[in-house]
């Protein structure tokens, strides 16, 4: 018996079961409750064997189906306390022996009352045996080798008792009978097998398809931001400004606040590419870039190239004087720069709702024009007084 057990799994599928499957399975064993129906079943047997003048056999068969009762509940007892999340082999282990031993019961049990019952209720009891093998059977999609010793031990109880009745046209039969249970347990293990493999197949493809996708949105947010990158210098490119200007435009409208824009210029930049080449103009931009990052990105204002050397600085809730000064403090941060050998020319303006945003960039636009006319280097306010424009020294 030891053999058929370790020949055939204690629980069918255990290579492609996760931890949680196995954990449900094993509670799945030690579940009593069907076993209780089939504990009523034989005492209903049993009192009928009783009550038809055999109240030895009836006590003997009685006391062989409590030691039984008494197994069952307590496997089911001692798990519940101390098995799960323990180990697994070791109460796949009791589950097999507590298999045997109650095939052993039964099948005492059933030989007891077949003697002792008349001709009409041994019918009953061959079919109670056949019913108990049958929900034995039952249990061959979780654990192949308990229930084919189960089958063997109760088929094995029911031969001996049939030819000493002379009936042994039943012994081919039951032995063919218990060839087909075994056969149906091989079929169905198979196809438990197959089952658990698709399973296991499908939530690799499903992992996988997990994977792909989450490396699909990461590559749609890298194209994203790429899109809304500026290559050479790596801050926000136009789109992203204008996409910034939107939505800070209609958040500014909800909660009635002001916005304000930095147009920047950097003064003489084609000059500077005609004598030191595109390389170096590259370079200076990108130090620029680095520049207005370092003042104004770090206070969370949107900062983007706008074309060519023109950049610019949009702040949510913005004054005037604030924006001033910070175009100052861009200002006089490039000119001591000793990575930017360029000056800029900024102007500023500032707008609420309903003034669209094209209105605010015209007019910050038409301010950086103003610096540039002035002589360059300086912060043009725009609608403010000539004596509030910022020059340098």
């Amino acid at each position: 018996m030891t053999s058929i057990l370790f020949r055939f799994p204690l629980l069918l599928g255990a290579d492609v079961c996760d931890a949680r499957q196995k954990q449900e399975l094993i509670d799945e064993f030690f579940d009593h409750r069907p076993f209780l129906v089939a504990v009523v079943v034989m005492t209903l047997a049993i009192l009928q064997v009783c009550f038809s003048g055999q109240p030895t056999a009836a006590l003997m068969a009685a006391g062989l189906l409590a030691c039984a009762l008494v197994v069952r509940i307590g496997a089911a007892e001692a798990y519940r306390r101390y098995g799960r999340g323990g180990d697994e082999r070791r109460w796949l282990r009791v589950f097999a022996a507590t298999c045997v031993t109650i095939a052993i019961l039964w099948g005492s049990t059933g030989a007891v009352l077949y003697l002792a019952a008349d001709a009409n209720m041994r019918l009953a009891v061959l079919a109670i045996g056949c019913v108990l093998i049958q929900a034995v059977t039952l249990r061959t999609y979780m654990a192949p080798g308990p229930t084919l010793a189960q089958v063997l031990i109760l088929i094995a109880f029911h031969l001996p008792v049939l030819a000493a009745d002379g009936l042994t046209v039943l012994v081919p039969i039951c032995l063919l009978y218990g060839g087909f249970q075994a056969y149906c347990i091989l079929q169905l293990g198979q196809v438990r097998l197959r089952q658990m493999h698709a399973e296991r197949d499908a939530l690799r493809l499903l992992d996988e398809l997990q994977r792909t996708n989450v490396e699909l949105t990461r590559a749609n947010l890298r194209l994203a931001q790429s899109a809304l990158s500026d290559p050479l210098t790596g801050i926000g490119n136009r789109r992203r400004f204008e996409e910034a200007l939107g939505a800070l435009a209609a958040a500014a409208e909800r909660e009635g606040s002001a916005l304000a824009l930095l147009m920047i210029d950097v003064d003489g930049f084609k000059r500077f590419n005609d004598v030191n080449g595109h390389l170096a103009g590259d370079e200076a931009l990108r130090g620029v870039a680095a520049v207005l990052q370092a003042t104004a990105g770090r206070l969370g204002h949107v900062v983007a190239r706008y074309g060519g050397e023109e950049f610019v600085v949009l702040m949510a809730r913005g004054g005037l004087d604030e924006a001033g000064a910070l175009a100052e403090e861009i200002r006089v941060t490039m000119g001591a720069s000793g990575t930017v050998p360029l000056t800029v020319s900024i102007g500023v303006a500032t707008g609420a709702p309903p003034e669209p945003p094209s209105a605010l960039v015209a007019r910050a636009d038409a301010a950086l024009y103003a610096a540039k006319r002035a002589g360059r280097d300086r912060v043009v306010v725009a609608d403010a007084d000539p004596d509030r424009d910022r020059r340098s020294a």
